[in-house]
């Protein structure tokens, strides 16, 4: 399933908007699958005729392809605000670490994550996936390493274990996901990131 990032250029200009379709899109795919989800059902969720969706955006693989493109952008706009943009190292991760416990534990938190869902639903079935996923780690990854770099900088913790401190933060947001999507209660979550804050605190240097 190659993912794709440009709607389609055909026919009359369009008579509606495209960024409202694609976010109802994005939404139904979060809630339901790929698999799952029939053109009947983009359909309904859009407001939009077969021929339409067709002529805007493709076919189905292609609509949820551009869709998950969409959310990962998303995700990694978030993690630019936040980690990759911040000025206050540990500090930055723990605003990261509350912003993801407050959407666990919100009204939409049993979706889990729209790529990691996707990761699991299709796995190495796809290439597309495959490369989706990788690049999905990369940013998180990458994001969370600046935070940490600028704490290792700052003297908060060692520089030597900024890899391995990013390896198990990434190992803890995708593992989070999975149980949110289980339907977990905000009481178990809760336990979790104060697990992972408890580690954290293990990793500043002592003053």
């Amino acid at each position: 399933m190659a993912t794709k990032s440009a709607v389609r250029g055909r026919g009359r200009p369009r008579e509606f908007d495209t960024d409202e379709v694609l976010d109802r899109v994005v939404d139904l795919f979060w809630v339901q699958g790929y698999e799952a989800t029939s053109m009947s059902d983009i359909v309904e969720a859009t407001g939009l005729n077969k021929s339409s969706l067709y002529n805007s955006f493709g076919t189905k693989e292609e609509l949820f392809g551009i869709a998950l493109d969409r959310y990962v952008a998303m995700r990694g706009s978030m993690l630019n605000d936040v980690l990759r943009d911040g000025d206050a190292g540990l500090q930055d991760v723990s605003t990261f670490l509350e912003f993801v416990r407050l959407e666990a534990c919100g009204p939409n938190g049993s979706r889990g994550c729209l790529a990691v869902n996707t990761t699991t639903e299709l796995g190495n079935r796809d290439e597309g996936v495959v490369t989706m996923s990788a690049g999905f780690r990369d940013k998180m990854r990458t994001g969370l390493r600046a935070a940490l770099d600028r704490s290792a900088a700052a003297g908060e913790i060692s520089a030597d274990h900024v890899g391995h401190y990013a390896e198990i933060l990434v190992a803890f947001l995708l593992s989070l996901t999975v149980i949110a999507r289980g339907s977990a209660d905000g009481a178990e979550i809760d336990a979790q990131f104060d697990a992972i804050t408890s580690i954290i605190d293990t990793w500043r240097i002592a003053a």
